[in-house]
């Protein structure tokens, strides 16, 4: 299959291991976030009161991340060939980085001000993560 459908600078994200560590972290997060709606009482009765059609949409982005998620564990060459199919995924991708990085930004403002712990670029200005947003933000968007 050629790969011709998907932007190459998002295909180029695939090939580097430090950026499929953080795609797959920030899936892993964003899943984690969905399943715990269904762990507390609170999060049962926000779910609960969803309206029907709203509720059918989180269970599909549930659903998605989720394959997603397993996508991401293939072989590279089934990652790439699943990648190449569509946007779709690109910007489940891009939602789940961001997602990630503006919890973690908010994580080390609370370790700075519960503990005076100094900001951390690992944390809040994760550089790989940046970059990684930068380009699904220029591209994951079909046009």
């Amino acid at each position: 299959m050629p790969y011709n459908m998907i932007n190459p600078e998002l295909m180029d994200l695939l090939e580097k291991n430090d950026v499929l560590d953080i795609l797959i972290d920030s899936t892993a997060y964003q899943l984690q976030k969905i399943n715990n709606v269904e762990k507390t009482t609170e999060g049962r009765d926000w779910y609960g009161e969803l309206p029907p059609i709203v509720k059918d949409k989180f269970d599909n982005y549930k659903k998605d991340y989720e394959s997603l998620s397993n996508i991401l564990t293939m072989n590279h060459e089934q990652i790439r060939d699943e990648m190449n199919k569509g946007y779709y995924y690109w910007r489940l991708l891009r939602s789940a980085c961001t997602t990630y990085r503006n919890d973690l930004v908010e994580y080390d403002q609370q370790l700075i001000q519960e503990f005076n712990v100094p900001e951390t670029e690992a944390i809040s200005d994760n550089t790989v993560l940046n970059e990684c947003i930068g380009v699904l933000d220029k591209h994951a968007i079909e046009k």
